[in-house]
C-alpha cells in the first residue's frame, strides 16, 4: 500500500480550515459564557428600571440591593465556569470587576453631578454599551451588535420618551440584555 501523498496547496488549505474551526469553536465559547450575564443584567435592568419609574423615592435602596444581588450571582457564575485552580482568582476578579465599575459610576456622578433621573439613569447603560463594543473586538461581532443596539435603544428612550425613560429602559435596555443572552446561548 502506497502513502498518499498530499499536496502542498491541500495542506495549507486544510490547516486553514482547521484554524478556522478552531477560531469558530473559541468564539462560541466565549458567548456561551458571556450569556448569563446578559440574561442576569437583563432581569436587574427590568426590575431596577421599572421600579425606580414606579416608585422613585427608594430608587437608590432598590438599586443597591439589586446590585449587591447581581454582584452576588455573578460570582456564582463565574465559580460555574471556573475550574479548581482558577476558582479563588476568578471569585475576587469578577467582584473587584463590579465593584470598579460601580466606583466608577460613584466618581462620575460625583465629579459631573447629573441633575435628572433621566441623566441618571442614562448614563450607565451607555458605559454598558461601550464596554460591550469594546469587549466584541476581541470577542466577536455578536457583542459589537449588542452595544450598539443598547446605545441605539438607550439613546432613543433618552430623546424621545423623556416622560417614561425609565419604563423604556428597564424594558427594552434590559430586554435587549436578555435577547442578547438567548443569541449568544444559541451559538
Amino acid at each position: 500500500m502506497e502513502p498518499t501523498v498530499i499536496s502542498p496547496l491541500k495542506a495549507a488549505d486544510a490547516l486553514k480550515q482547521a484554524a478556522a474551526a478552531e477560531k469558530r469553536s473559541a468564539q462560541a465559547y466565549r458567548y456561551q459564557r458571556f450569556a448569563p450575564y446578559l440574561f442576569l443584567w437583563g432581569v436587574i435592568w427590568v426590575i431596577g428600571y421599572g421600579g425606580s419609574d414606579l416608585r422613585p423615592r427608594i430608587a437608590g435602596w432598590l438599586w443597591l440591593g439589586l446590585v449587591v444581588v447581581a454582584l452576588a450571582a455573578s460570582i456564582l457564575i463565574a465559580r460555574a465556569f471556573a475550574d479548581g485552580r482558577a476558582d479563588a482568582r476568578i471569585r475576587w476578579r469578577t467582584a473587584a470587576f463590579f465593584v470598579a465599575v460601580w466606583a466608577f459610576f460613584a466618581a462620575t456622578y460625583a465629579v459631573m453631578h447629573p441633575t435628572t433621573a433621566l441623566q441618571q439613569g442614562a448614563f450607565p447603560p451607555l458605559v454598558v454599551a461601550f464596554a460591550y463594543a469594546v469587549l466584541g473586538l476581541w470577542t466577536g461581532p455578536r457583542l459589537i451588535i449588542a452595544g450598539v443596539a443598547l446605545a441605539a435603544l438607550t439613546l432613543g428612550g433618552f430623546f424621545y420618551l423623556p416622560q417614561h425613560f425609565l419604563l423604556w429602559e428597564g424594558f427594552v435596555g434590559g430586554g435587549a440584555l436578555i435577547l442578547a443572552g438567548l443569541w449568544f446561548r444559541r451559538v
